[in-house]
């Protein structure tokens, strides 16, 4: 007689499905410069409509209140601000909203939506900080030697002569720059 007993062969888990820890720290990288370049945007859109719609999101105590607010006053961002009504909400009421100059409402509401609920508001905030922060390098001024017809011979100041400041090029230079 055949011993019944536990099939070991069907006990097993299914490899369909893989089995993934989620490994500590922060879940989700997002790119930090998608997350200023939406931040800009948003300061731009917010610092127009904020005069009317700035009162409204901050009275509202609802994400309903919030869409609809979003919605009457500023129609033209309604479809991408509608799904953050929640979020909008949440950084409003958050302690650390400033309360007083509209400046600072707009920069911390646009810098914590800048991450789209892919990361938390604050995080976002500091993500926006950390990027502003970087030193970027770009050329103030270039200047180049120059001739000029007034015997001055040198370092041209701005695209001009340093002694007579006459920006105007001889016939030859402009025959040369056309080819």
């Amino acid at each position: 007689m055949a011993q019944e007993g536990r099939n070991f062969m069907t006990d097993k888990k299914s490899s369909d499905q893989p089995t993934k820890k989620q490994g500590r720290g922060r879940p989700r990288e997002i790119d930090p410069r998608t997350v200023v370049e939406s931040a800009d945007h948003y300061r731009i859109v917010f610092l127009q409509f904020w005069p009317k719609l700035g009162a409204r999101l901050l009275a509202a105590q609802s994400p309903e209140e919030v869409a609809k607010a979003v919605r009457e006053e500023a129609p033209d961002i309604s479809a991408s601000l509608d799904r953050y009504s929640e979020l909008i909400l949440k950084i409003v009421n958050d302690p650390k909203f400033p309360r007083a100059r509209s400046k600072s409402q707009i920069h911390f509401l646009a810098d914590s939506l800048g991450g789209h609920g892919f990361v938390t508001p604050r995080r976002s905030r500091e993500i926006c900080a950390e990027e502003r922060t970087k030193k970027k390098y770009f050329i103030v001024r270039r200047e180049y030697y120059i001739e000029c017809s007034c015997g001055y011979k040198g370092p041209a100041l701005d695209g001009a002569c340093r002694d007579c400041g006459t920006e105007e090029l001889s016939w030859d230079l402009m025959m040369k720059e056309n080819d």
